[in-house]
Parts: structure tokens; sequence; C-alpha cells
């Protein structure tokens, strides 16, 4: 299933396809607005994540605040529960990228390569990508 924004739709699909854990995989906006969406078996998973992705990740920024000398924004937040993983990095201005996964899987290899597909996601998005060069 894809929203509005499908042009980062082909992305989700290589990451879910690319994890036999993996579940699905969501772009949401701040607001919990659902981007993008891949995996799901129900449409309403990806609108319901959406909105978890924006809850940990206005959770989770009073915590980036804490490290200002190093910009002050989330990188990756994590929820593990019995049978699985909630994975969120931020992939630009107010998008974030989620991905739910069962046990089992490599956390740093999915970790790595949501980072690196959330990189490219600020582009292709139209957004600021994730890690912004200090201007001189």
């Amino acid at each position: 299933m894809t929203y509005q924004g499908s042009d980062v739709s082909w992305a989700l699909h290589d990451l879910v396809d690319s994890f036999k854990e993996v579940r699905f995989a969501v772009v949401a906006s701040s607001d919990g607005t659902a981007i993008a969406g891949h995996g799901a078996d129900d449409p309403d998973d990806v609108d319901r994540f959406a909105a978890v992705v924006a809850g940990l990740q206005s959770l989770a920024t009073p915590v980036a605040k804490q490290f200002p000398e190093h910009g002050g924004q989330l990188r990756l937040a994590m929820i593990e529960v019995d049978g699985g993983h909630l994975f969120v990095v931020r992939a630009g201005v107010e998008t974030y990228l989620g991905v739910v996964a069962r046990e089992g899987l490599d956390q740093g290899l999915l970790g790595h390569q949501m980072q690196d597909l959330a990189r490219r996601m600020g582009e292709l998005l139209g957004t600021t990508p994730r890690r912004e060069e200090p201007s001189e």
C-alpha cells in the first residue's frame, strides 16, 4: 500500500524485501500523517504506525536536545517488545522512517540501511537530508 509521495515507495519496498523479519515500513510526517508505506497486511496499520512514529520522535526530541553540541536531532529510536521491534530514524525535515520487524534480525544492519535510506529519502522528498553540513 502506498500513499501520497509514492516516489519513495520503491525504496520502502526494497527495505522491506531485504529483511525477512521486517513486517512493514512507513514514512510519516511529524504530525503523524502517513506519506508512504509498504508491506502492511492491514492498510490501517500504516496510518496507526505513522501516528506511533510521530509520537516516538516527539518523545525522543527532549533527549536529543540534551546534546545540542551535536545538533540535538533524533538519529535512531527503537522500541523492543516481546516478538519484535519498532525502529524510527529521521528522514528529513519533519519526516521520519519507521520499520516494524520481528525478533531475530540484525539490528545493526537494519539501522545502517535505514539511515542510508533516510539520507536518500530526504533528497527524494525534497526535504533537507538528515545530516546537514555546517555552513561556513
